[in-house]
């Protein structure tokens, strides 16, 4: 054989040799990324599988928050018409009505939130509406409460800064504040007087069944 051709021959083996080798070092390289890939995996997976502990509710109760409670009857959830309200019912009744608003994260302590509460009323009377709301004190369930009421006209304003405000007379608050192990949870409760007036007790109820989650 010619010297040519053996320095051709050597360099087909040489060529094929690395070709072989690199398509190895290739495939070691891909099963690695598989490798990492699936570990990758597996880990996102655990982590989103850490989630919180599912819920269980009590039959016939409804969640709020980090809190279940029993709706009464002739209430109505609806879907909260603000990102500041976590949950939002209507209460059955004469003269329009009257619906709950309930409110967690917000400032102030409990008699300041009820002080500006009781500032969203004009008093009918010659005594001002803080002078004339009853407030009350309760252990429920672990949980500090403070239970309020109030009436008088109710100036009530519109959605936004600025807004238009409509003068409500004949009109109650009932409201209470829950000391959650997650932070204060406030229901404020407001409609005519003699729907709120009939419904006084069901709020109670419903305040009296609300558990931690």
């Amino acid at each position: 054989m010619k010297p040519q051709e053996l320095i051709l021959l050597f360099t087909v083996i040489v060529a094929a040799a690395l070709s072989f080798y690199i398509m190895g070092q290739e495939s070691k390289d891909l099963n690695e990324i598989d490798s990492h890939v699936e570990h990758d995996h597996e880990s996102t997976v655990q982590i989103l599988n850490r989630g919180e502990t599912k819920v269980t509710l009590k039959p016939g109760y409804d969640q709020i928050g980090r809190l279940q409670a029993k709706i009464p009857d002739g209430w109505k959830r609806e879907q909260p018409a603000s990102s500041m309200r976590i949950a939002q019912f209507q209460i059955s009744g004469k003269d329009g009505g009257g619906e709950l608003i309930v409110f967690s994260g917000i400032g102030g302590s409990v008699d300041a939130n009820l002080e500006r509460w009781y500032g969203q009323f004009k008093s009918e009377t010659q005594q001002s509406v803080s002078e004339t709301a009853v407030k009350s004190h309760d252990h429920i369930n672990g949980m500090n409460v403070t239970f309020s009421y109030a009436y008088g006209t109710y100036m009530k304003s519109s959605m936004g800064m600025g807004g238009s405000t409509t003068e409500m007379p004949n009109y109650a608050l009932t409201a209470a504040i829950v000391s959650a192990p997650d932070g204060p949870y406030y229901f404020k409760g407001t409609g005519s007087k003699s729907t709120m007036d009939a419904h006084k007790a069901n709020f109670e109820t419903f305040i009296q069944s609300i558990e931690a989650l």
